[in-house]
């Protein structure tokens, strides 16, 4: 096989490696946005493709194959060897990143002295209030019969009530009094 043949196939292969160079150069590109484990990894996949392409332009320039062959060797070595470090990083990231959220962790919410009733009391208070706003808003609105302002109210009301008293009381069962 000729060398114009081999470079010919070097040029179709690293033409459709497009794939994998393109976004490794914008991984690069990217700079600090990047973490250093994936810039590691895009830097090997650029230098295994341009090893490649240079192989492949060698194969055209120079009649020993040799020089190519030696390059191609030469970006394998090299672009395995960043792969290697790219691992070992994204390792350190995964311990780094594990340690950041064990430190979030702090554990069960310490509680305050107030006495369960107390909190009870509390949502109670603030959904009476709710609710007693709510009701002078709709008996004040305007249209509708005052007797179903005054159901609409009541029934509005009780509802909101309610339904702070059972947030309270959830409150105070995920809490475990």
């Amino acid at each position: 096989m000729t060398h114009t043949v081999l470079a010919i196939g070097t040029a179709a292969l690293t033409a459709s490696g497009c794939v994998w160079y393109l976004p490794a150069i914008a991984d690069l590109q990217a700079g600090a946005d990047r973490p250093r484990s994936t810039r590691t990894a895009a830097a090997a996949c650029v230098l295994w493709w341009a090893a490649l392409a240079l192989a492949g332009g060698l194969l055209l320039a120079v009649p020993d194959w040799h020089p190519a062959a030696q390059v191609a060797l030469t970006g394998l070595v090299g672009g395995t060897a960043l792969r290697l470090r790219a691992a070992w990083e994204r390792r350190g990231e995964q311990r780094e990143s594990a340690a950041r959220w064990a430190a979030l962790e702090a554990g069960p919410v310490p509680r305050n002295g107030r006495p369960a009733a107390v909190a009870l009391a509390g949502w109670l208070v603030v959904g009476a209030a709710v609710a007693l706003l709510g009701a002078v808003a709709i008996l004040l609105s305007d249209g509708g019969g005052p007797a179903a302002k005054l159901v609409l109210a009541a029934v509005s009301g009780t509802g909101v009530t309610l339904a702070f008293l059972l947030v309270g009381l959830g409150n105070l069962r995920r809490q475990g009094r």
